[in-house]
């Protein structure tokens, strides 16, 4: 969950990916509670860009049906609530599409995000787990905290993305240099963007479905595989049709756990590919052109098309002809998956696409030195843990040697025949599963860092909660007052007090004054300012931190949290009790000694307001 001092202090740096133009407009005209479908057309007419977008939106829903060309019938099919994601979904896109850090690549973010977003909503329509126009979006903006890092802390970030890390120990390196990671953002700004609470509970957990708290018949766990399992596949649509092939078992199985058969499953991935490009074009993102799901199933081994556990390895093939199609061939029949290149450029680019376990390179091939390629393939990040093995045709010594200088793991003399490779492929296969069950294990510890990361930061945020009203505590005021008085430009605090809460406690007893205390807090927020800070100070008392609030709009904010106490009593049943609160506000100028005079005199001003009558905004002198 997002920590409430970082997001806050974040947003307040003005560097958060946003909404802007005619979408920011719209976000906030559908804030209001009477706004009608007429007014937000009128808005979203004054952006023809946008019009089109959600025209073209409306009519890829529709599907076949009748041509929709204005906005109006664009608004009624899609509606104000999803109307107004699309838009912010749309104008996150178009303005952050490039960026100061130089490791983040933006065009492939957005690609991967469109490609995921199109996933998840095809499974949408079909498990009607959540609305598909509305999934879209979310899971359009699902990977949106990485932008967020790559925003506020370019330089910092690109370091980090240049190591290559990803899963628990990218998030460990993202909390020990920022103090907070990509999906804690993410999560904070779908909430703060408002977009439905399900798919801020969801993100968090989206890149580990395996550790979320919720139950399986819910709603939350069945949306977090969808985004799980439609990140995964829209990852392996920018890799290419080799990469998917290569991956097919594991799909076969994820989408069956999704309710798709294989016929299904090719189905939607024929779809989707169709729409990533014609989105792709809409959206000016780039896209690519992927095999049909029939040609890919044909470039993989019969055995490995049922789903079932791929019982080989993933080999890629580095040889001339005719040698290429004899191994090929044997390879296959030994219930490997083969991919096969015969240049240094197509080999290397499956290497980087396909994340082969095995690379067996003849020594010598047209264009390409076999020891010379080991080496530039240990130069890769992701070539450093390939099983490679050159295929020598002699057995000579100063081959072998050759090879293994050049970090090979192995050297197999091809005229020793097909049993010998065979048995050499054994022992690779043995050495590649220990390597990856050792991995495994390094997984399993740093989760169990990364939990214990998690747990230590949630005791820190859980120190600096209130646990009656879930606002932050006396602590954290103090804090937050610290680090906003050595802020430049305007400060106003005030102090609040609800009037007469002994007597609630008196007459209702301290679980009515509890509920009380609750109503408050919740009147607080609402009434307060997005960029306000709302704490309880003690007992009945509270303290409101405003940034950027010069004298009249502190008095204004303060009189509308009054009158707002004032208009909503707590009701419990058949109680009924009026709530009114007395308010000090104080601004803070040069001839404060610190933020404790500050404070102290939003006491003094809180004091007059309850001398004076209560339910009353006085001002400190």
């Amino acid at each position: 969950m997002r920590s409430g001092l970082n997001f806050d202090e974040l947003k307040a740096s003005g560097n958060l990916p946003s909404p802007a133009g005619v979408a920011l407009a719209l976000f906030q005209l559908t804030l209001k509670p009477d706004v009608s479908l007429a007014e937000i057309g009128h808005i979203v007419q004054a952006d023809p860009v946008l019009s089109g977008k959600l025209i073209k939106y409306a009519n890829h829903l529709k599907a076949g049906s009748r041509v929709i060309a204005s906005i109006p019938d664009a608004l009624n099919l899609l509606g104000m609530a999803a109307t107004r994601q699309i838009a912010l979904g749309f104008s996150v896109l178009n303005n952050n599409r490039q960026g100061a850090c130089k490791g983040f690549d933006y065009m492939r973010f957005w690609s991967q995000s469109l490609a995921r977003a199109i996933v998840a909503q095809m499974i949408c329509e079909k498990t009607r787990v959540a609305q598909p126009e509305e999934c879209f979006i979310g899971a359009l903006l699902s990977g949106v905290g990485s932008l967020a890092l790559a925003t506020l802390y370019p330089a910092a970030y690109s370091e980090i993305l240049s190591g290559g890390s990803s899963g628990p120990v990218r998030l460990e390196l993202e909390r020990s240099r920022f103090a907070t990671d990509h999906l804690e953002l993410t999560v904070a700004l779908l909430e703060d963007w408002m977009l439905p609470l399900l798919f801020a509970r969801v993100a968090l957990h989206q890149e580990d479905p395996d550790s979320m708290p919720f139950p399986k018949s819910s709603r939350e766990y069945k949306l977090c595989r969808i985004w799980h399992f439609s990140g995964a596949l829209a990852e392996d649509f920018l890799s290419g049709g080799a990469r998917i092939s290569c991956r097919m078992p594991d799909l076969l199985r994820e989408a069956k756990e999704l309710g798709f058969d294989q016929e299904e499953f090719g189905a939607l991935c024929d779809r989707a590919s169709a729409s990533w490009q014609e989105w792709g074009r809409i959206l000016d993102v780039p896209s690519r052109h992927l095999p049909s799901f029939e040609e890919m199933m044909a470039a993989i081994p019969q055995e490995t098309r049922t789903g079932e556990s791929v019982p080989g390895l993933q080999i890629l093939l580095i040889a001339r002809e005719p040698a290429l199609a004899e191994l090929s061939g044997f390879l296959s029949s030994q219930g490997h998956a083969v991919l096969t290149a015969s240049t240094e450029e197509e080999a290397m680019r499956l290497v980087l696409e396909a994340d082969p376990q095995l690379v067996l390179c003849e020594f010598s091939v047209p264009d390409l030195v076999g020891p010379a390629f080991i080496e530039a393939l240990r130069r890769l990040p992701s070539g450093r843990l390939v099983y490679a093995v050159l295929l020598a045709e002699q057995d000579d010594l100063e081959s072998q040697v050759e090879a293994f200088e050049a970090g090979a793991d192995d050297c197999i003399v091809l005229s020793r025949g097909q049993r010998f490779l065979a048995a050499r492929l054994l022992a690779a296969r043995r050495f590649v599963e220990m390597r990856e069950e050792l991995s495994k294990d390094r997984e399993e510890l740093r989760n169990v860092a990364s939990d214990l990361a998690v747990a230590n930061r949630r005791a820190q945020e859980a120190s600096l909660t209130d646990p009656l009203s879930g606002l932050p505590n006396r602590r954290y005021a103090m804090e937050r007052m610290a680090w906003e008085w050595n802020r430049p430009g305007d400060l106003a605090c005030m102090m609040l007090d609800i009037d007469r809460f002994k007597s609630i406690n008196d007459l209702y007893g301290h679980d009515v004054g509890d509920k009380v205390i609750r109503h408050f807090a919740h009147v607080l927020r609402k009434a307060s300012r997005a960029q306000d800070v709302i704490c309880r100070f003690g007992g009945e008392e509270f303290l409101a931190i405003l940034p950027d609030a010069n004298p009249k709009a502190a008095e204004q904010c303060a009189e509308r949290i009054r009158a707002a106490v004032e208009s909503f009593p707590f009701v419990d049943g058949k109680v009924r009790i009026p709530v009114t609160a007395s308010i000090g506000v104080a601004i803070r100028n040069s001839g404060m000694g610190g933020f404790d005079a500050f404070i102290k005199a939003a006491d003094v001003a809180l004091y007059n307001a309850k001398q004076a009558g209560r339910n009353l905004v006085r001002i400190a002198k």
